[in-house]
């Protein structure tokens, strides 16, 4: 008999959190869905920093990494393991590394997979430990924009090349836009290669609370759709 296996998987912007969010994350899986017909349940912890390894189990698994000095942590992976048979399982993992967060869920056999990654990101989203919120949006249209900037500048140039050929100004008001748009993602850039931003430390003791609003990507994106909204704008008017 062939094992279903599905896989879950979800990647979130960086962050720093505090120590009392590793906490709470881990007491939390501890009765995470206590309606499932489990057999057991195992929680385990892993810490890496320069070459060292720390291992923990159990619902004090947190703690993991206390042997470690916070600032140079490169890696911490909070586990959690559901059986329901010997063969039938359900894993989850929240993998924390300074370039991403990421939340995988694996089903062997159980079909709990869907469910428990769906009330995994729940979590992570209430405990404020997932990417979420107008700031996030703004970041994922800008990978959109950084994409096909390229096409951006093109079509910034031939919006253009159109104003100066029939100086309505609605087009040149499009094109503006459009260009600030294609431009942006060159700008930042330029400015991480010759600035290159500090490693964020993973975790701290405790993390002040700040808006960190994405300027630059908010600034692509509204110009953007400021940049289509003139352009449509000006073909309407051709049309009627």
């Amino acid at each position: 008999m062939t094992n279903v296996h599905a896989q879950y998987r979800e990647v979130y912007a960086p962050r720093t959190i505090s120590k009392a969010l590793l906490k709470a994350l881990v007491e939390a899986l501890v009765d995470f869905k206590p309606g499932l017909p489990t057999t057991s349940r195992k929680i385990q912890a892993r810490a890496v920093s320069d070459g060292k390894t720390t291992d923990r189990e159990g619902p004090e698994s947190w703690k993991v990494t206390d042997p470690h000095s916070l600032a140079e942590l490169e890696m911490v992976r909070v586990e959690l393991s559901l059986a329901s048979t010997e063969h039938r399982r359900c894993e989850l993992h929240v993998e924390f590394r300074s370039g991403r967060i990421v939340l995988g869920v694996s089903d062997i056999e159980t079909g709990w997979g869907k469910s428990v990654f769906e009330d995994m990101r729940n979590l992570l989203g209430a405990l404020g430990i997932s990417s979420k919120g107008l700031n996030e949006k703004f970041r994922r249209a800008y990978r959109f924009l950084d994409i096909y900037q390229n096409v951006l500048m093109m079509l910034s140039v031939a919006v253009f090349a159109v104003w100066l050929t029939g100086r309505e100004r609605a087009y040149l008001y499009a094109s503006l836009p459009l260009f600030v748009a294609g431009v942006m993602p060159i700008i930042t850039r330029s400015c991480y290669f010759f600035s290159p931003r500090k490693r964020a430390p993973i975790f701290q003791e405790t993390v002040a609370k700040s808006r960190n609003f994405p300027w630059a990507e908010a600034t692509a994106v509204l110009s953007f759709l400021a940049g289509l909204l003139q352009l449509a704008k000006a073909l309407v008017g051709i049309i009627w």
